[in-house]
């Protein structure tokens, strides 16, 4: 399960494409810190599928700014591909990268995700055991970028595509699940905004706490009581000290949650976050 979240102020295999450069794309082309609350909320029935819901009115918005929390469907990717031996780790990929159309990504040469939007996920796709080449793509055809990924054996990478000073890059993120037991679950999170470069995040002011996240920071895991929360995150530098976004979460019992942190535009606190639930089955 994902969502997302930003501030805001405007609401089939192919042949793999010829290298034609790497680099940057071609030309084209409110935050009110909020009061920490308690949300008196029965839990919901864990043995059903249950929408995580946004609650308006809780959190003030800034005059001429919306935001919004949705559900989203990760795309899918194949099933299986490049599963030539026993040994497979699992990857997906994340579009974090702002100031590009939709990316289409090639495992060796394979197309395995067509069309993948700034925000969106791919689903995990099972991939042998050994270094793989990713290329990424547009749908003209240009290359952005190759790139060696090291698949972990009977592990979870999530690999996200990002911005840098020098352009487009591929960041490999390692999933672990989480061991918090019926009552606990795990929360991290992960600072991929090239403007935003250090940020705080905090669970209903203070019940967890994530200081100072420097750009492209993978916190480790902090186990966090079932129930619901409210997550804000902040800028700590000179440029932005206020709250950025907020948005309601219910804390599953042994879930691992990450929250992404990104641009969607180029510019300063034009962020977005998503946050990803991982249950193991």
């Amino acid at each position: 399960m994902l969502f997302n979240m930003q501030n805001d102020r405007d609401t089939e295999e192919r042949e793999p494409p010829e290298n034609t450069g790497y680099g940057s794309p071609p030309e084209e082309a409110g935050r009110e810190p909020a009061e920490d609350i308690y949300l008196n909320i029965p839990a919901p029935n864990l043995e059903e599928d249950w929408p995580i819901y946004y609650l308006p009115g809780l959190i003030p918005e800034p005059a001429g700014a919306w935001t919004s929390v949705i559900t989203m469907v990760p795309k899918p990717i194949v099933p299986c591909f490049f599963c030539d031996s026993t040994e497979y780790g699992l990857v997906r990929f994340l579009n974090a990268a702002a100031g590009y159309n939709p990316f289409l990504i090639y495992i060796n040469d394979r197309l395995v995700v067509n069309g993948l939007d700034n925000g969106e996920l791919s689903e995990y796709g099972r991939v042998s055991v050994e270094l793989q080449t990713v290329t990424i793509a547009d749908e003209n055809g240009y290359v952005y970028l190759e790139k060696q990924i090291n698949v972990p054996d009977d592990g979870a990478i999530t690999a996200a595509l990002i911005n840098t000073d020098s352009g487009l890059d591929l960041m490999e993120i390692t999933d672990l699940y989480c061991n918090g037991g019926i009552n606990t679950g795990c929360f991290r999170v992960c600072n991929l905004s090239i403007t935003n470069r250090n940020i705080n995040v905090l669970l209903n002011g203070g019940a967890a706490a994530f200081s100072n996240i420097g750009y492209r920071e993978v916190t480790s895991f902090q186990y966090v009581l079932t129930g619901y929360y409210l997550v804000s995150v902040s800028g700590s530098s000179a440029y932005s000290l206020s709250v950025l976004l907020t948005t309601n979460l219910y804390i599953r019992g042994n879930t691992s949650y990450t929250l992404y942190v990104f641009n969607w535009d180029n510019t300063q606190d034009a962020i977005r976050i998503l946050i990803v639930e991982d249950r193991r089955e």
